[in-house]
């Protein structure tokens, strides 16, 4: 007979008066590993700060073990019995590994410590893990510092794991030794509780799976249902409810601005696709690697092991590096950080790079004018003269998008151009893009975030292309 390890009901999260998770349900069992997948990071973050009894909940009820409990001691059974590990690490980086998994105890003793570099060892070696306990956190693997993390809460008896957004960073070998680590710990009888936004590898784990979106469940897929269409199709993806109506019609080869023909290395398996003048299209990573990766081969930092990237119907690897970069546009992640001139004026950001393309573009009056008339619906000139960082956001924002519409590239790479933390700026972004694309710009879309395909119109592939069912 199974035993209910943890649930919560009809609960809802609030934050200065706003609702983040609301009427939720889950229930895990006792060995028995749940999923539950965030349609965004924000709605992930709240269940974690939920966890973690930093936003207590407003509503519902919680039960662990079968026992109804209040929130103030629903909190003191996490910190007795549920580990938090995610993709940040959540350990002491100026610590050594044994200093880390036994610092609640460790006392400042010699022989005290050399007993613990024992412990921390037969732990390890219990695991077939080969890292040194005096080596300080900082130093370690993402794969390595997972791996202590696992251990540390094992070594506390810790009842209940919850796993976020961790797979996305390992490797393919290191995905195997982590499953591997997994496996073995339920043989002593840890459940784990896996949340990702994105990663959907690990579910191959669970019994079951929530699907989170806008704050709420909206579906919970059974082990048989888990799969990228039916996860897809639950969260509202452009990709499979629209397929006919984002279909392309056929264009003729003069239109193809990015092509990849059968591109395969490491990390890429026979990936295939063309852009034309005009397309959007979105290439959802799983992990982080593969988003720096895919950058590298269109920044021509690497060349593919196999297969061939065509620009402009030519060869990416045979185009003078000069009239490539003059052709393509770049918009990173976080733009408004590491993309924007500081105490600059909204007009000097704008324009700035219509100075690459229009040599002596300052010196002309009347190509200032132009500029003004050509975004007045845009941006409302009385911004013009503002300096940027006292610019509001949309503002911001809009120039970051604008200055590319402007300046009308061949074909514009965006990283993860939804903003999780000013999710209001989506609409902004949403706005910009398709003024892009009417341009005539193609757009090529490089994420790791699942709202990206839900809530944005245009093609979506995925990478690694991942199996239909578990």
């Amino acid at each position: 007979m199974k035993k209910e390890l943890f649930r919560i009901f009809n609960l809802s999260v609030s934050q200065e008066h706003h609702t983040l998770l609301s009427n939720l349900y889950l229930q895990v069992f006792s060995r028995e590993h749940t999923g539950i997948l965030f349609n965004s990071f924000s709605e992930r973050n709240a269940f974690i700060n939920f966890l973690d009894g930093c936003l207590p909940a407003t509503e519902g009820k919680i039960y662990f073990e079968e026992h109804a409990v209040p929130y103030p001691e629903f909190n003191r059974l996490c910190f007795k019995n549920i580990a938090i590990i995610l993709e940040t690490s959540r350990l002491m980086d100026r610590l050594s590994v044994y200093e880390n998994l036994f610092y609640e105890q460790l006392s400042f003793s010699w022989i005290t410590a050399s007993k613990y570099k024992k412990m921390a060892n037969s732990l390890l070696e219990k695991f077939s893990l080969s890292i040194d306990v005096d080596r300080k956190v900082k130093t370690l693997t993402d794969f390595e510092r997972i791996a202590v993390e696992l251990i540390k809460a094992y070594s506390q008896k810790k009842k209940l794991i919850f796993l976020s957004n961790v797979a996305s960073l390992l490797d393919p070998k290191e995905f195997e030794q982590f499953l591997k680590l997994l496996h073995e710990l339920e043989t002593y009888g840890i459940t784990f509780l896996i949340g990702e936004t994105f990663d959907i590898r690990l579910f191959q784990m669970v019994k079951s799976l929530y699907l989170v979106k806008n704050g709420q469940i909206i579906r919970i897929l059974s082990k048989e249902r888990i799969n990228q269409a039916e996860i897809q199709k639950s969260l509202g993806s452009y990709s499979i409810l629209y397929r006919k109506k984002s279909k392309q019609p056929k264009t003729a080869p003069s239109d193809t601005i990015l092509e990849f023909r059968n591109v395969s290395d490491y990390l890429l398996h026979d990936l295939s696709f063309s852009l034309n003048h005009g397309q959007l299209l979105k290439l959802l990573c799983s992990s982080n690697q593969e988003i720096e990766h895919l950058l590298y081969l269109l920044q021509r930092n690497s060349s593919p092991a196999q297969g061939e990237i065509l620009f402009c119907g030519k060869k990416l690897s045979s185009l003078p590096a000069s009239s490539y970069e003059k052709s393509l546009g770049f918009i990173g992640a976080n733009p408004r950080q590491n993309m924007i001139f500081h105490n600059m004026t909204v007009f000097y950001n704008l324009c700035i790079l219509l100075e690459r393309k229009t040599f002596g573009f300052w010196a002309g009056s009347c190509n200032r004018h132009g500029v003004g008339y050509a975004i007045k619906d845009l941006i409302d000139p009385s911004f013009f003269s503002m300096n940027i960082d006292s610019a509001p956001l949309e503002i911001i924002q809009k120039v970051i998008y604008g200055r590319w519409l402007l300046y009308a590239p061949d074909l514009l790479i965006c990283i993860n151009p939804f903003s999780i933390i000013d999710t209001a700026l989506n609409v902004t972004t949403q706005e910009m893009l398709r003024r892009l694309t009417d341009r005539g710009i193609a757009v090529l879309i490089i994420s790791n975030n699942w709202t990206m395909d839900t809530e944005l119109e245009g093609e979506t592939i995925f990478l690694p292309q991942l199996p239909d069912t578990f």
